[in-house]
């Protein structure tokens, strides 16, 4: 029996979010102690957010995130299992969310650049942002030169 864990790192430039697999014959405390520390890591590095649901508290993973924005000054956290209020001010949640994962692309919107299909410049002077969920946005010409300078053009 071995006492060391074979870990194999796989670098791909096209892959957009890093996935961690573990391959056992069984779970073990090892491995439960593993897991546990990967999870903490991320804890770490990007807190969770809480939704609401009416009285239900709903935790959300960042990574789950499409996009949050205000709506008749509610601020709404919309994600792929649905949309759900959320408590403090969009300046408040931009502060929380991962600068290298989330742009604010209005006064009243901030979106997971994970979760963008693509963005449509055709249009003089705005954007149009797709998402992977099929919803549409837009940048505010107040934003579209630091969404150019994000994504690399100009």
């Amino acid at each position: 029996m071995k006492n060391s864990i074979d870990i194999e790192l796989q670098i791909d430039p096209s892959v957009r979010e890093t996935k961690v697999i573990i391959r056992a014959e069984r779970m073990t405390p090892e491995i439960n102690n593993i897991i546990q520390a990967i999870e903490h890591t991320q804890d770490n590095a990007y807190p969770m957010v809480t939704g609401y649901d009416g009285d239900t508290v709903i935790p959300l993973s960042q990574r789950e995130i499409i996009r949050v924005y205000l709506e008749s000054r509610r601020l709404i956290v919309r994600t792929d299992r649905g949309s759900f209020t959320a408590r403090g001010t969009l300046g408040e949640m931009e502060s929380i969310l991962n600068a290298r994962r989330f742009l604010r692309i209005s006064r009243s919107e901030i979106i997971n650049l994970f979760k963008v299909s693509s963005f449509d410049f055709s249009l003089s002077g705005t954007i149009q942002v797709f998402f992977d969920d099929g919803s549409v946005s837009w940048v505010s010409r107040r934003y579209v030169r630091s969404i150019q300078k994000t994504l690399g053009i100009r």
